[in-house]
């Protein structure tokens, strides 16, 4: 009998986290087609096909589910670079060579790569974070403890190890921000590359050749911390 009452108590708490996931990927695709003002929570609701009050039962407001949806974004950015993330400071912390610190480096870019355009949500995501122009208080979303703050800081750590301290500490940060822009310039210009190409559609083919293209723009740069020996 209790056995009955535990299965019934998981299958409701799984059947709240689905509906609570359906309402953030609706949220994310109407919130980057149209932005957080031209979006109701009705509107919301009815793409997700829940009751308007799940809405308030899971998020309180729109302004919660819009932070829930950059938090959504942000924790499935980590579950990516995370691991990586982890692997390139335990070589920095073992003074491994340049080379696999590098490579590691863009295994991590590689995987931030295929989250940005290849995973099933990257579509509404990309969007979402085109559009995204509502300023959120800082006790909803911190920016400093996202995947990108850590990214940012493990390139720039990179660099200062590879340059063994002769780049400033924001040149580094700069150099950083060059570094990791170079997969947001497909994020943010998707007119321009379409001015250029005819289209802007990332295909898999063409997500391999940015890949490649990353990879090696980022090995060279990073090699040319390096200091120069007499």
């Amino acid at each position: 009998m209790s056995t009955v009452r535990r299965r019934k108590a998981e299958s409701g708490y799984a059947r709240g986290e689905e509906t609570r996931a359906r309402i953030i990927r609706a949220a994310l695709a109407l919130f980057g087609e149209r932005g957080f003002d031209g979006v109701s929570t009705r509107d919301i609701a009815a793409e997700a096909g829940v009751p308007a009050p799940s809405l308030q039962y899971y998020f309180e407001n729109k302004e919660g589910l819009y932070a829930a949806c950059i938090a959504d974004i942000q924790t499935a950015a980590m579950n990516v670079v995370g691991p990586v993330l982890e692997t390139v400071d335990a070589l920095l912390r073992a003074k491994a060579s340049d080379d696999e610190i590098i490579d590691a480096y863009c295994a991590m870019l590689d995987g931030l790569a295929d989250f940005m355009f290849g995973s099933p949500d990257a579509a509404r995501r990309a969007l979402f974070i085109v559009r995204r122009i509502m300023p959120i208080k800082a006790s909803l979303v911190d920016p400093s403890k996202g995947p990108g703050s850590r990214v940012h800081d493990c390139c720039a750590r990179i660099i200062a190890h590879i340059s063994e301290g002769s780049v400033g500490e924001e040149e580094r940060r700069l150099m950083a921000v060059s570094i990791n822009g170079q997969l947001l310039t497909f994020h943010f210009a998707r007119e321009h590359l379409k001015f250029v190409l005819g289209t802007n559609e990332i295909t898999p083919e063409r997500l391999q050749a940015i890949k490649r293209i990353v990879r090696r723009q980022t090995t060279l740069l990073l090699k040319s911390c390096k200091p120069k020996r007499a």
